[in-house]
């Protein structure tokens, strides 16, 4: 953050102002997680939304284009779906610690009762353990055809 001040000969001068000291060890990881996850994260969700939109077409999307990614349930897993599993493994393990450790910070600032905190932080943590799960399966699964 830049603060601009005057001096006698009015001219603007920037001053950066030095990062604030953290509350503990954690709170520095966590400040630093937030910065690599959300750059890797814009890398992720820029490729993803150049690949679907504009490569294959939201108009052409299909179902088959899916299988041929993730993989056939009960099918062998080729290289190539292993590396796409693996990229939307990354998108949604990113994308939840990134919202939750957000989410935790927001939480820290506003909630003032420790144990209501706490209470919250088990919930939101429980409800992005599940949604991750519910994703983790249907991506390590594979796709299944119905006919």
């Amino acid at each position: 953050m830049t603060i601009q001040t005057l001096n006698p000969a009015q001219r603007t001068i920037r001053t950066v102002k030095p990062m604030p000291l953290a509350r503990n060890r954690f709170e520095r990881m966590a400040w630093i997680f937030m910065r690599f996850s959300g750059l890797i994260l814009v890398f992720l969700s820029l490729s993803h939304f150049w690949l679907q939109h504009l490569i294959v077409g939201t108009h052409q999307l299909q179902f088959g284009q899916t299988v041929a990614r993730w993989g056939a349930a009960g099918a062998p897993v080729t290289i190539e779906n292993v590396f796409w599993r693996l990229y939307y493994v990354a998108i949604i393990a990113l994308a939840m610690l990134h919202g939750l450790n957000g989410f935790r910070q927001v939480a820290y600032d506003y909630l003032n009762n420790r144990g209501v905190y706490r209470g919250v932080m088990i919930a939101a943590t429980g409800v992005i353990a599940v949604v991750s799960l519910m994703g983790l399966v249907a991506l390590l699964g594979g796709a299944t055809i119905v006919k």
